[in-house]
């Protein structure tokens, strides 16, 4: 399963006249407009196959690289075009027609049509990676033509749009690739791992696993030349370090990772600039309803209604993210439609007193604003009369928990992100009782059941109303409590414009419509 909070930071290399900067003063200005961005990773990824690929870390490289039928407009939940100049859904919402591009080549330059994307759906499928469940309906495709591809789905699926406007949605694949570099029956996987072919502004031209990887601009993408020629990732593992290196003139833009008090130091300092993008991110505490103390809901109603949120999101957040007010990011569902709010009781907690003697554990995922959240709870614990001990859990361990219910805390602290834009997206990964990423193993039978209605429910008004009960009924269960919507923040070196960012596409940026300045 993806690592959903993996870190993702971008440089950018201003010229051979930048000098160093540190504390509060500015860089100086670079002699030459730059042709080189550098990014950081701060882990190696996994192999970037697309049609396997499903972490974050390492998404700036695959999105850059790869391209599929439909996207979503910058900061909006709303579909668009991209491969696909238009498509039309039958009444029975089971048959999509999707009309195609005819300007469009892989990095290869070989030609995209209809039938390429036949071949590219049919290889995800038989690959049977992580990211294979956006096709799982699929029955058919048929290509009658280059410029007209047809999909037809065993039943209806409400959030199909919103599969291929994922990040981890299909995309388009070079057949010609594939056939060229497939050893034995593996579709060009072990070629792919390292290499893209792919119809996207960039292309992977190097990688030196665990240190660096190096994309150039694809000479044959249809939407024009990227400004920058060269896009060169560097592995740094450590935040400190990344912190350290963007205010020393050595990296020039962060995407995420740093705390509240660097972004404000950034954010004074005439030569950065500090983005804030809408995202679906959502700090939440996970409840375990095997645990001892927050088992019955009514102890899980008096830790909610002890927190504050909005307390709790300036302390940890600043600007960088709002109390939460719905049960879900902002665009899954109409606004007010299921909406989360509370009056805070800090006394609420004395409802636990007969718990006095038990011992509790606060697990945490994610950067150091996690970890904040997670010991100011711990002292909430402390101060209701528990003894409460905070753990970090690592990638690995936390997406073992759906499997290893004997190692899951009595809460978890957690900022989460759906695959796409669709409230499906949301409930079936995370919340229904055998959702892939169902941390804590809280099922709630009724939710799971309007929820399984709602995605095969082909009138969208009727769709939207059952994954509206459905939520009610999962905010009901108090297994999930909101605290926070968080942005993507990205902290940079000033002048670098043409900034455009996907709501669902967590920690990147359309990298061929940035532009460096001299």
């Amino acid at each position: 399963m993806r690592t959903v909070t993996s870190a993702l930071v971008l440089t950018l290399t201003l010229g051979a006249g930048l000098t160093a900067c540190s504390g509060n003063s500015p860089s100086a200005p670079s002699t030459s407009t730059p042709t080189t961005l550098r990014l950081a990773l701060s882990a190696d990824p996994a192999p970037l196959d697309p049609d396997t690929y499903y972490e974050a870390e390492g998404l700036q490289i695959t999105t850059a690289a790869y391209q599929g039928l439909l996207t979503y407009k910058p900061d909006s939940a709303e579909i668009t075009g991209l491969l696909a100049k238009s498509w039309k859904v039958s009444s029975d919402g089971k048959t999509y027609t999707f009309a195609l591009r005819t300007d469009v080549k892989f990095s290869d330059g070989t030609a995209f049509d209809a039938a390429a994307m036949k071949a590219s759906f049919e290889r995800r499928v038989a690959l049977a990676g992580g990211p294979a469940y956006t096709l799982a309906e699929v029955e058919s495709t048929d290509a009658p033509d280059p410029a007209t591809f047809v999909v037809r789905l065993k039943r209806p699926v409400a959030p199909f749009l919103d599969y291929l406007a994922s990040p981890y949605g299909p995309v388009a694949v070079s057949p010609a690739a594939v056939k060229a570099h497939a050893a034995g029956d593996d579709h060009g996987a072990g070629w792919l791992g390292a290499h893209t072919a792919g119809t996207g502004p960039y292309q992977l031209s190097s990688v030196v696993k665990t240190t660096r990887y190096v994309l150039t601009a694809n000479a044959h993408y249809w939407g024009g030349k990227p400004r920058f020629a060269e896009v060169d990732f560097a592995v740094v593992p450590d935040f400190s370090t990344q912190s350290i290196e963007l205010q020393g003139g050595q990296l020039d833009m962060v995407l995420h990772g740093l705390n509240t008090r660097d972004y404000a130091a950034i954010k004074q300092n005439p030569g950065f600039q500090v983005q804030n993008f809408p995202t679906l991110f959502k700090t939440q505490i996970w409840v375990n309803p095997d645990s001892a103390v927050f088992g019955p809901h009514a102890a899980r109603q008096a830790l909610r209604d002890s927190l504050d949120t909005v307390a709790l999101t300036k302390q940890i957040y600043g600007d960088r993210a709002t109390a939460s007010t719905e049960v879900y990011p902002e665009g899954m569902l109409p606004k007010g439609a299921a909406s989360d709010m509370w009056q805070a009781n800090p006394q609420a907690l004395a409802a636990l007193s007969g718990n006095k003697d038990k011992s509790i554990t606060i697990g945490y995922y994610g950067d150091n604003s996690l970890q904040q959240l997670a010991n100011t709870l711990q002292i909430q614990m402390q101060q209701a009369g528990l003894t409460a001990t905070v753990r970090p859990y690592g990638p690995a361990q936390v997406f073992a928990l759906p499997a290893e219910p004997k190692q899951r805390p009595d809460i978890l602290v957690a900022a989460m992100n759906p695959d796409a834009a669709h409230v499906d997206t949301w409930m079936s990964i995370y919340q229904a009782a055998k959702a892939p990423v169902n941390f804590l193993g809280c099922s709630v039978p009724a939710a799971d059941k309007l929820a399984d209605a709602a995605r095969v429910t082909v009138d969208r008004s009727e769709s939207q109303e059952l994954y509206t009960k459905a939520a009610r009924e999962y905010q009901n269960s108090l297994c999930w409590i909101n605290i926070a919507d968080v942005r993507d923040t990205i902290a940079a070196k000033a002048g670098l414009t043409g900034w455009r960012h996907q709501m669902p596409w967590v920690f990147t940026v359309d990298l061929a419509t940035l532009e460096p300045t001299s």
